[in-house]
């Protein structure tokens, strides 16, 4: 079963489940922050790295390497974290052999039922492990199990600015980038996929060589290498590569517990004469076929109104919408059942309405105004009445009858297309005759503006 919480309160959620339940399940690999050569850009990285899992990723266990050390044992951990610094210190800047090798053979043993995610990230990567001379080179790393080719040091160019754009995961989204990160050392690497699938392309590349990112989707293992440090990356953009990265992982069988799958970020009900609108946002989503919107009357007995899909897996910002019409006066309340594609769900915090009845007869001044080629009218009646809403031209001929019928008390809106009918001056006038023996007539003016 999946978290499905307003923002502010994912983090929270996540710190009452039991660290135990996640524990040997996802290592986060370092290198030695305490080397003091090439301290500041590798300080930066970590400080990167930790503040985008404390919201999207809080429980892992954290090991610190440097390029002589023998890993520790990797054979529990589902999935492993690799973070290094382009051009650190030699002691600092990549794994050794002794590490290399652990890190093949842990991806080697996964099986269809215990696969194994290794989710790489680092301006160097390329250049260490790929590039012909580098004294880190392993192709049986890079090109048989993670499939990439180097290409190039740095794969960004100032004539169309320093960002990377999603392909195979976060379609459609701009990450951007500096090239002047926190300690400098600035060496983005592009590669050649190898039958690997591009998850993000440089914006000034295309996306089938020199690219950004690329996954691997096997039967015993995932490998996903992001070839930027964290650091390089502005208004906060590493937090959704980092997510989108995890989530094309728990997509394709990788084990991520904690991962937060539908962020919903906002939730409100506003009342527009006897409907109510209600609107919500997410931040991300994984797996989500959709909403159900229910209401109640009394917090205890719900009924389901309605039905709003979802984006499957998102690391886009999503706005929804659902309009429930036509109420009696009285206090409703609405929650959300998010549902999953395997069905499992989670409901959302509840949101509360109040449709009153007006007080007194108005007509509103139309909305937008001018317009082209339609508009909203607004009205209000203190009373069950009969109505006539019509429209005339500045000259009083009429040109449309909007409206004629009874009406219940309440708020109304009518829209008017005038699609058919020549810019200018036109006018509305509302009459109403009210079973308390009350009438009202009412005129406004609105242009039309082709």
């Amino acid at each position: 079963m999946k978290k499905f919480t307003l923002l502010f309160f994912a983090l929270f959620t996540f710190l009452l489940v039991p660290s135990e339940l996640f524990s040997q399940q996802v290592l986060v690999l370092i290198h030695d922050t305490t080397v003091v050569t090439s301290q500041t850009q590798r300080l930066a990285d970590k400080d990167s790295l930790k503040k985008a899992l404390s919201v999207i990723l809080p429980n892992y266990v954290l090991e610190t390497i440097d390029s002589n050390s023998t890993l520790p044992n990797l054979s529990s951990y589902k999935s492993i974290i690799l973070q290094e610094t382009a051009f650190d210190a030699v002691i600092c800047r990549y794994l050794g052999v002794a590490g290399r090798n652990s890190i093949k053979a842990w991806l080697n043993s996964g099986t269809a039922g215990d696969k194994k995610t290794l989710v790489s990230i680092g301006g160097d990567q390329g250049y260490n492990y790929s590039r012909s001379g580098s004294a880190a080179r392993d192709l049986a790393l890079t090109q048989t199990l993670l499939m990439y080719n180097y290409r190039l040091d740095n794969g960004t160019s100032a004539a169309t600015g320093y960002s990377i754009e999603g392909v195979g995961i976060d379609a459609g989204n701009t990450r951007t980038m500096t090239n002047t990160p926190v300690g400098s050392s600035y060496w983005p690497d592009a590669v050649q996929p190898l039958g690997s699938t591009v998850l993000y392309k440089y914006s000034n590349r295309g996306a089938s060589d020199s690219v950004a990112a690329v996954g691997v989707n096997q039967t015993g293992y995932l490998g996903i290498s992001l070839f930027q440090d964290p650091r390089y990356f502005t208004n906060n953009n590493f937090q959704p590569v980092l997510l989108a990265a995890l989530q094309y992982a728990v997509a394709n069988g990788g084990t991520f517990p904690g991962l937060i799958p539908v962020e919903l970020v906002s939730f409100a009900a506003s009342v527009v004469g006897t409907n109510v609108s209600l609107s919500w946002m997410t931040a991300t989503e994984v797996n989500n076929q959709g909403f159900e919107i229910e209401r109640s009357i009394d917090e205890s007995v719900w009924e389901k109104i309605g039905f709003v899909e979802g984006n499957g897996t998102s690391t886009l910002m999503n706005y929804y919408s659902y309009t429930d019409k036509s109420l009696k006066t009285g206090i409703y309340y609405y929650r959300l059942k998010q549902v999953d594609y395997d069905g499992t769900f989670e409901y959302s915090s509840i949101v509360e309405a109040n449709v009153t009845v007006p007080i007194e007869y108005a007509l509103q001044q139309n909305y937008p105004n001018p317009f082209n080629p339609s508009t909203k009218i607004n009205f209000s009646l203190a009373a069950d009445s009969r109505v006539m809403l019509k429209i005339y031209d500045i000259l009083g001929q009429e040109v449309s009858t909007l409206l004629s019928g009874e009406l219940s008390a309440g708020e109304h809106q009518l829209d008017f297309n005038a699609a058919g009918l020549n810019s200018g001056v036109y006018i509305y006038k509302l009459d109403a005759e009210g079973v308390n023996g009350k009438n009202f007539s009412s005129v406004k003016k609105m242009i039309l503006s082709k």
